[in-house]
């Protein structure tokens, strides 16, 4: 995903476990902070609101300037699925 500095924009994953995994966490800082995913529509897509520094204020993670790989975990008992994302490069 590219995003420019200014912008405001879902990042959505669409992630696909046996059995299901209905609530998912996203860290933008390689596991200091976790955000509860949003799932927007029915398509099935996990989603989390993301900002380049230079957006306006908001309710978005701030992400810096370069590249970022998300983490993305999933508590299920017994088992915390954690996984690499797909990198976001803030422009």
């Amino acid at each position: 995903m590219k995003l420019p500095s200014a912008g405001t924009e879902f990042y959505a994953l669409e992630i696909d476990t046996t059995p299901a995994v209905t609530s998912w966490e996203a860290s933008f800082d390689a596991g200091t902070t976790w955000k509860t995913s949003t799932t927007v529509g029915t398509d099935g897509f996990f989603r989390w609101l993301v900002a380049g520094p230079t957006a306006p204020a908001g309710t978005a993670t701030v992400l810096p300037l370069g590249s970022t790989t998300p983490l993305v975990r999933a508590t299920a008992n017994p088992e915390t699925i954690i996984r690499s994302a797909p990198r976001i490069d803030v422009v």
